[in-house]
């Protein structure tokens, strides 16, 4: 009896993988659209972004970015007809002083390019390294601490 339970939850584990989650190539551009919030913040090498002489990868779980950036939204929307889509990011409750609290910080337009590369008209690119119904996973080349690194930004939808 021990068996057949064993052969059952194994065949029912199995059937409850399943890859849903996956965004579909074709279906990108429309399933960027939305509000997402960051859930990590990486450099493929150590940094001292803060100048406190400690040098991290992890930039979201340490101190090396101010906590009212990490903080901040980002949004994806569909732009008007014939132009690129809307990208902006938000202040979102803590403000760095520079925007109020629920305010644009910055905003851009962008297009995607062979459902890989997020080509913006006012910074640089983004590649898409995962993407998946609630995760999206970008890389992006940067210039911190005096290097050339690439920043990887992991974003939830919320």
């Amino acid at each position: 009896m021990r068996k057949y339970i064993l052969t059952l939850v194994i065949v029912l584990v199995l059937f409850s993988c399943s890859k849903d989650d996956d965004i579909s190539i074709d279906d990108r551009n429309e399933a960027l659209f939305g509000q997402w919030e960051y859930e990590a913040i990486d450099s493929n090498t150590a940094v001292d972004v803060n100048g406190d002489g400690t040098v991290n990868i992890d930039l979201y779980n340490t101190n090396e970015i101010r906590q009212c950036l990490k903080d901040n939204l980002t949004f994806f929307s569909e732009g008007m007809t014939g132009e690129k889509n809307d990208f902006s990011i938000n202040e979102n409750g803590l403000s760095c002083g520079e925007v109020p609290a629920y305010n644009n910080v910055e905003d851009d337009k962008y297009e995607l390019i062979n459902n890989e590369i997020l080509r913006f008209e006012n910074r640089d690119d983004m590649r898409i390294i995962e993407f998946v119904k609630n995760r999206l996973v970008l890389e992006q080349d940067d210039f911190l601490d005096n290097q050339d690194v690439v920043i990887t930004y992991t974003y939830k939808r919320s």
